[in-house]
């Protein structure tokens, strides 16, 4: 298949169509077949946003003409841009008449402008396949019944299309927005591990030198991944000294650390380029965290520091996707908190030994081989003389959380109330992307009163300015 390139249409004929003479079951597969290709090429080209869109999901259309020619494709480039269906829409021009779109995700359009549907309505297209429903509930559904309500024929993998490829293609797009859909039912954000270790599970020799283990095509690959997170955590123990990302926007750095015990001059306080958060337990050195204060480094205290308190702080704060790197102590903490759902291991054909030099993951208390953690979903990669084994810790979840009722919660603990707020704050938690409340990290730009646009660092920014700006008007009148 030829990739899409800005609002040029490439066309070609897919390799998996064909003309059967056959019986209606052979015509059946053929087309499922073709609908499966087209809805994993969308899920492949909806992952090119990856970490450019956050916290929007990662969106892809494709557009096929009634022969099983391509005539258009697009994906959502980045927050503010158009939509993948807008662009695959100007793409094929006038074949998108009569053809069928494919989507990896059926479109949110969040901000009530339907420009999705409405695309896909205006250019004539006559059937839509929508790999995946939103996952966000006040989303779920709503562009599938407005389309059908236009009359056009929606097709949703698992429910309308059901066969063993379809549920590899309706897999596919479960994966490439994995982030979204663990952080809309766990209520944490998407957190990846990743380490380099040598052949016999060294992450460093003895004296914790650890440059480097992996090859450069490996360390250019973990720029990748960095460029595909909202943020990074390292430990205390960790000295990251490659700050470059992978071609991405450039991931928020989080230290966490018990005691604070960290150097006064390190390339993590300046943020100059990226921001730093450190998070630590609370009364620890305070008067390193006024130097760090200084610096405009933030620091976020906590009664109880672990993985599973920081990272609902995080979703809270609106975080998509996070990747660890980090030290063994901090690894096995995080593994056991239930917070890390994806592993990318490096695993380099060298040999150090080493009695006390340091594995990848720490004590997590198992005894026997039956308690060990399997991964699924596993993919090995080989990256130039190193091997990439990744996978799933947790599998996706299902897309639609279940919330008890009244009458089961009541019966679980009679002494909650059905109206209390930690039983319906799954429903409160939600912006129309996903992402959290006022502390999101993602900018906004507001109408300044002139006609132009200012922008604002997140919501909150622009609340408490308005808040101020108030005050001051107030005080001004009652003078």
């Amino acid at each position: 298949m030829v990739l899409f390139s800005g609002t040029k249409s490439y066309f070609y004929s897919s390799s998996i169509l064909c003309k059967s003479t056959a019986s209606n079951s052979n015509h059946s597969h053929a087309a499922h077949s073709l609908d499966a290709a087209y809805i994993k090429r969308a899920a492949q080209i909806a992952d090119n946003s990856a970490g450019f869109s956050s916290p929007h999901p990662n969106f892809g259309c494709v557009i096929a003409t009634p022969s099983g020619i391509v005539a258009g494709e697009g994906y959502l480039y980045a927050q503010g841009t158009k939509a993948a269906e807008v662009l695959a829409v100007e793409a094929a021009g006038g074949f998108s008449k009569g053809s069928t779109a494919y989507l990896n995700m059926e479109p949110g359009d969040c901000h009530g402008d339907q420009s999705a549907v409405s695309a896909l309505v205006q250019a004539g297209i006559t059937r839509v396949v929508v790999g995946i429903r939103h996952p966000l509930q006040h989303l779920h559904g709503n562009a599938i019944r407005s389309l059908r309500g236009q009359g056009l024929q929606v097709d949703v993998v698992g429910e309308d299309l059901k066969s063993k490829i379809m549920e590899e293609a309706r897999k596919s797009c479960l994966l490439v927005n994995a982030p979204l859909i663990h952080r809309a039912t766990s209520r944490v954000p998407f957190s990846v591990l990743k380490y380099a270790m040598t052949l016999d599970g060294k992450i460093a020799t003895t004296s914790g030198h650890a440059t480097w283990i992996s090859s450069k095509k490996s360390r250019n690959r973990v720029f990748e991944l960095r460029g595909r997170s909202d943020a990074i955590i390292v430990g205390g123990n960790t000295v990251r000294k490659d700050s470059k990302h992978g071609g991405g926007h450039t991931p928020i750095r989080i230290v966490m650390t018990q005691t604070f015990n960290l150097p006064e001059e390190a390339n993590l306080w300046d943020i100059s380029d990226v921001s730093t958060i450190v998070v630590t337990q609370r009364g620890a050195r305070r008067s390193f965290q006024k130097l760090l204060a200084s610096k405009g480094v933030e620091v976020v205290e906590f009664d109880i520091l672990n993985p599973r308190e920081v990272m609902e702080y995080f979703h809270d704060r609106g975080y998509l996707s996070i990747l660890w790197e980090c030290g063994g102590t901090l690894a096995a903490s995080a593994i056991s908190s239930g917070v890390i759902h994806k592993v990318f291991a490096f695993v380099a054909p060298k040999i150090i030994g080493g009695k006390n030099a340091p594995s990848p993951v720490g004590e997590l208390g198992m005894v026997e081989m039956s308690q060990a953690l399997d991964l699924i979903d596993v993919c090995f990669e080989q990256v130039g003389p190193d091997m990439l084994i990744s996978g799933f810790l947790q599998p996706v979840p299902d897309l639609v959380p279940v919330i008890p009722s009244e009458d089961e919660t009541f019966a679980i603990d009679p002494s909650i109330t059905p109206y209390e707020s930690r039983i319906i704050f799954f429903y409160k938690t939600w912006d129309p992307y996903g992402a959290f409340s006022n502390f999101s990290p993602h900018p906004i730009q507001m109408p300044d009163g002139s006609g132009a646009y200012a922008t604002w660092s997140s919501v909150e920014h622009y609340y408490q300015a308005l808040n101020f700006s108030a005050s001051i008007c107030f005080l001004f009148v009652n003078l």
